[in-house]
This record gives C-alpha cells, structure tokens and sequence, in this order.
C-alpha cells in the first residue's frame, strides 16, 4: 500500500517518465554507435531481432515516460502544464473513442514491423542510408503504437499479442535455418541460416516467459 501512495507521488511520477525518456534516449546512443553499427552489418539476428526490438523499446520508453511526466502535472498549478494536461486528456478520450481495445495502434505496430522485415525492403534499408534512418524511426513509433494499445487491455491481453508475433517470428526464423534459399540478398545464407536458430531459440524462450507470467497474472488476480 505504501509503495502505490509513493507511485501516485507527483514527484515519483515526473521522476519515473524521465528516466524512461533518459533510458531510451541512450538505447538510441548506444545503437547508433560505430561498434555496433558494424556489428549490424556482420550479424542478421541482432539487427533484425535485438537491435529491433530495443527500438521497440525505445518508443515504448518514451510514450510510457511522457504519459507519466504529463500526468504529474494534474498535482502543479502552473497553467503551462494544466494546457498540456487538457490537450493530452482530449488525446487519450479520442484514443478511447476511436481505438477500442488498441485495435487501430496494434495494426499500425504490425503494419510498421512486418513493413520492414520484407526481405526487399530491408535490404534497400541495409544497403541505402535514407531508408535505413526511415527504418529505425517507424520501428520507434510503433513502439509508442505499441504502448497506446496496451493502455487499452489487460495484461494477459498483451501477454497474448506478444505470443502472437513471437509465432510470426519463429516462422520466419524455421525458413531462415532451413537455408532452402536466400532470403535477405544483403547477408550471406551461412549467417542467414544461423540467425534463423537463435530466432527459433528465442521465440522458445519468449514464449516460456509469456506463459507463466500468464499464469502468474490469472492466478494472482483469481478471488480465494
């Protein structure tokens, strides 16, 4: 009980949304950074699963920490930040109204990833700067898609739709391994065919995590 009363604290609030936005802020630092840059190139599972789901998480940082910074404003008498405060409480009731349970941001988020992970459109986005840039901002945004439609379920809904892609991303990773063919043109089938393991490794793993953090949730929130 007492931590709920220090988490509602406008302070704990503002301070919270910060960190977010700050930790985000230095995933982007650190992916931009020349190491890593090169170590995309050299490596398909990283750029096309870990250093894509940390940009999901970047936009999920920033959309959680800004929607927490804001709300801190409802306890300070400064009109500035009430006008913020109106402006977004206008957003989340049209959000409310026009995207019933994360519909509409969930298939902005799908339309964004699978966007991407079209083997001729990640090559252009490996090969060419421009689209590479473009790239790595929509995988951001729909990190914030992705946050706007969690707002609107529960958490074994989102635990759900986290399944559901992992699926997608196990597919994916069974026709990479099985080196039948060259997929993505930009990487060479040996390295093509070890990333489709540890993909099939990781949805594995993600989907063992989702499954008893399901169970953990269902059974938590059972009446004894």
């Amino acid at each position: 009980m007492q931590y709920l009363k220090n988490r509602n604290n406008p302070k704990n609030l503002f301070q919270d949304g910060l960190l977010q936005i700050i930790l985000g802020n230095a995933f982007i630092l650190l992916l931009t950074s020349s190491t890593l840059e090169r170590y995309e190139v050299q490596n398909l599972f990283f750029h096309i699963m870990i250093e894509h789901i940390l940009y999901i998480s970047i936009g999920f940082l920033f959309a959680s920490g800004t929607d927490s910074v804001i709300k801190s404003f409802k306890y300070n008498s400064s009109n500035y930040q009430r006008q913020i405060l109106q402006y977004y409480s206008r957003y989340l009731i049209f959000n409310n109204r026009f995207n019933p349970f994360g519909i509409i941001t969930g298939l902005l988020f799908l339309i964004s990833l699978f966007y991407w992970h079209i083997p001729s459109n990640f090559d252009t986005a490996v090969v060419d700067l421009n689209s590479h840039i473009t790239m790595h901002f929509s995988i951001i945004l729909s990190g914030m898609f992705l946050y706007s439609s969690f707002k609107m379920i529960s958490r074994i809904q989102s635990l759900i739709f986290i399944l559901s892609i992992d699926k997608t991303m196990g597919v994916l990773g069974f026709f990479l391994a099985s080196g039948n063919s060259q997929i993505y043109q930009t990487y060479p089938l040996s390295v093509q065919m070890t990333s489709g393991f540890w993909m099939i490794i990781m949805m594995v793993g993600i989907d063992l995590i989702c499954i008893l953090l399901i169970l953990k949730t269902f059974f938590t929130s059972t009446p004894k």
